[in-house]
């Protein structure tokens, strides 16, 4: 109201009917210097209040910031130490054979001589290169490999599988290998193969056949030389990327895994046991792995496959693996006893005469009262009070054991 003066009222006295014109017309200015006058204050309010939709700009130093609250100190983390965020970050293993193999890991390859492990461990060699699946377990890319071969014939296998894999082969350099000695025991051994396979391009997983052969003068049951093996083998995986495959013996009692000392197998990320029943049934059995549960079996043959004959005339032959699909009697097989003296004579016999059968024409089965006969026959060092009931009792082990098949009629048949 500064701005009625005395002489605006005068005035106003003079002229009733602008009086209260004058009045509002004061308070209006006043009025207006004060909205003048706060004006400043209120814009500075306004500038404090953030923004409902900041810019992208601003929402990534925000980021920065958080990120850079929540990193460890500089020497921390090149010592190693991560925060939850950095573990989430890390990459996952590579599967190389989903649910079986992955890069960067230490897997084995465990079983007794002879049930068919070296030709199990490169059938896996070879459909890493060529398959979608292997034992139901798929593929997501081919695999580079080299095969360390350290024992048995190479050339023969590797062209048995081409042969009975129509399509499948080893082409170079995704497929290489090693047939002169090469120790695992020596850390300049484990160098120089890994400067020559990272030189040669690389691959995704190395198979080493046998872990015997690659260590000569170390003793598997001591913890120091056992540790010396998984530290060279953790070596060749960190410098070359791969996954790495041992192939093992299992001890006198296979039951316990893996032969020597118990901290080989505590490193290994999966570890397959092989086997070959009394049946004849070999089995793989997936009995270790940190991609989840254990316990999966698989089933295969080894087929004896014909390639040409030598520069004697002789015959040349190689194993080659065929898949078999597992079943009720296929298990039951898999998981029979061994037989006794006298049981593997009762099948011999029944054996024999099936093959002959009439006329030299093979039987596909024969009654139980029959192969009583035949069984009874064959048992001529039994007394005779004893034969039949010992080749009863022969005869119902073999069912047991699921090496005679017997139908609901009571005919009996060799299992196929």
């Amino acid at each position: 109201m500064n701005n009625v003066n005395a002489t605006s009222i005068s005035s106003a006295i003079n002229t009733p009917g602008a009086i209260l014109q004058s009045l509002v017309n004061g308070m209006d200015d006043a009025n207006s210097d004060l909205i003048d006058m706060s004006t400043p204050n209120l814009v500075g309010v306004e500038a404090a209040v953030p923004s409902p939709n900041p810019s992208p700009e601003a929402e990534a130093e925000a980021a920065d910031d958080a990120a850079t609250m929540t990193k460890l100190p500089v020497p921390a983390r090149q010592y190693g130490l991560l925060t939850r965020d950095d573990v989430q970050a890390e990459p996952s293993a590579i599967p190389l054979i989903h649910g079986l193999i992955g890069k960067g890991q230490l897997a084995m390859i465990a079983g007794p001589s002879g049930c068919g492990k070296s030709v199990f461990q490169l059938h896996l060699g070879a459909a890493s290169l060529n398959a979608d699946k292997v034992f139901g377990h798929v593929i997501p890319k081919r695999s580079r490999f080299l095969y360390i071969n350290l024992e048995g014939e190479l050339k023969q296998r590797l062209e048995a599988i081409e042969e009975h894999h129509e399509g499948w082969s080893f082409p170079a350099p995704a497929a290489m290998f090693l047939t002169r000695p090469w120790c695992l025991n020596d850390k300049k051994s484990v160098e120089d193969l890994a400067h020559h396979v990272n030189a040669s391009g690389g691959v995704d997983v190395i198979f080493i056949d046998t872990l015997n052969r690659a260590i000569p003068g170390s003793d598997e049951n001591l913890s120091t030389d056992m540790g010396m093996v998984i530290a060279h083998a953790n070596l060749l995986i960190e410098m070359t990327g791969a996954a790495v495959v041992l192939t093992h013996h299992t001890g006198k009692a296979k039951d316990r895994g893996p032969r020597g000392h118990s901290s080989l197998y505590a490193a290994l990320d999966t570890c397959l046991m092989v086997d070959q029943s009394a049946t004849g049934v070999r089995t793989v059995e997936l009995i270790k792995t940190r991609q989840g549960p254990g316990g999966a079996k698989y089933f295969f043959s080894i087929e004896n496959i014909a390639l040409g004959e030598d520069d004697y005339g002789l015959p040349i032959i190689g194993p080659a693996l065929t898949e078999v699909e597992g079943n009720d009697e296929m298990e039951k097989s898999a998981s029979a006893p061994a037989l006794t003296p006298q049981q593997k004579e009762a099948l011999t016999a029944i054996g024999l005469h099936m093959q002959n059968g009439f006329d030299g024409e093979r039987l596909e089965s024969i009654s139980r009262h029959e192969a009583l006969a035949i069984v009874k026959a064959a048992f001529s060092a039994v007394a005779t009070k004893h034969r039949s009931t010992r080749a009863r009792e022969a005869i119902d082990a073999l069912v047991e054991a699921g090496q005679l098949q017997q139908s609901d009629s009571g005919m009996l048949s060799m299992l196929s």
